[in-house]
């Protein structure tokens, strides 16, 4: 998303303008626009002070799109001010050798989702990371931020269990799926994309639903379907003049990290008998490219609590 919020009377560019237009969703996509600000809400800053983990998207030299869990005991990330989100790099426990480290040295654009499964409240914060000389830790100025609905959220509970230091875990990586991480897609019933619509303006979003609803088409194509959700279309109105995306599967068991980097096409159908979509008849195609592979989330656990009443 992505346009200053300056422009407040239409705060969308024009992918997300066309898929909104597309879905005749604008009427619903222009109300709820109205909660996009430059700024965090007063009443979310200590929803972000208290949270153990945060989603962040990240390009690479490429400009290829990254996702990432970064974790730490609560307070590890602060709301400084409604403009500007405090992250102690050295208080945390996710890998020190996750993607989203060199990538941040290439470019300081960032999309962060902070989400809290047990309460299925979540909310975005896009920004630029600066940091300072004489301290830990990284600045992000705040760009756009916004609450969103609590749809497809799978409840879970996440507790600190590992002393505030850094996992070291080598990664994994490759470009085809294999049949183990043809299974761990298959079961996942959460996971988390990256896009972007320019390389200043990156988004992190939630997807959830049952087990299965990611489906596997061949060792490098993934298809998901496209629920009904905010009617803003963030991700595919981003996918749609920029296709390069990124995705994030956790192990909520072992701790595990799955990130793919690949591109995105966008399939708008009429639903059919065997349509997954909801009724939306909305779905896209996850091209891959490269995988990586990390057990960067160890000193996490994941207490599975209740299945989202939204399928």
């Amino acid at each position: 998303m992505s346009l200053p919020s300056l422009l407040m009377d239409n705060p969308f560019h024009s992918g997300e303008l066309r898929v909104q237009a597309q879905a005749g969703e604008e009427q619903i996509a222009r109300r709820n626009g109205q909660l996009i600000a430059d700024r965090i809400p007063n009443g979310a800053l200590k929803f972000v002070d208290k949270q153990p983990f945060l989603i962040a998207a990240s390009l690479d030299e490429q400009h290829d799109i990254w996702v990432s869990v970064l974790a730490g005991k609560p307070g590890f990330v602060r709301a400084d001010s409604p403009g500007l989100v405090r992250i102690e790099t050295d208080q945390l426990v996710s890998a020190r050798d996750d993607i989203f480290w060199p990538n941040l040295a290439q470019h300081p654009a960032i999309g962060l989702l902070f989400i809290e499964p047990s309460s299925r409240r979540r909310l975005r914060v896009n920004g630029l990371v600066t940091r300072e000389a004489d301290r830990s830790g990284l600045n992000v100025h705040v760009q756009e931020a916004f609450p969103l609905c609590p749809r497809y959220i799978q409840r879970r509970e996440v507790e600190l269990t590992a002393p505030a230091e850094h996992a070291h875990s080598a990664a994994e990586t490759g470009t085809h799926l294999t049949d183990e991480l043809k299974e761990w897609v298959r079961g996942a019933d959460t996971f988390f994309v990256g896009s972007a619509h320019d390389p200043d303006h990156i988004d992190a979003s939630h997807r959830g639903g049952n087990p299965g609803f990611v489906q596997i088409l061949d060792d490098q194509t993934l298809l998901i379907p496209d629920f009904n959700g905010n009617s803003m279309f963030n991700t595919l109105g981003n996918l749609s003049v920029n296709p390069k995306a990124g995705l994030l599967f956790v192990n909520f068991e072992t701790g595990e990290s799955l990130q793919f980097t690949g591109h995105a096409d966008l399939l708008f159908s009429e639903p059919g008998l065997n349509d997954l979509t909801g009724g939306t008849g909305r779905n896209w195609k996850f091209h891959l490219h490269s995988w990586r592979r990390q057990a960067s989330l160890t000193g996490l656990t994941w207490t599975f609590l209740e299945y989202s009443p939204f399928k």
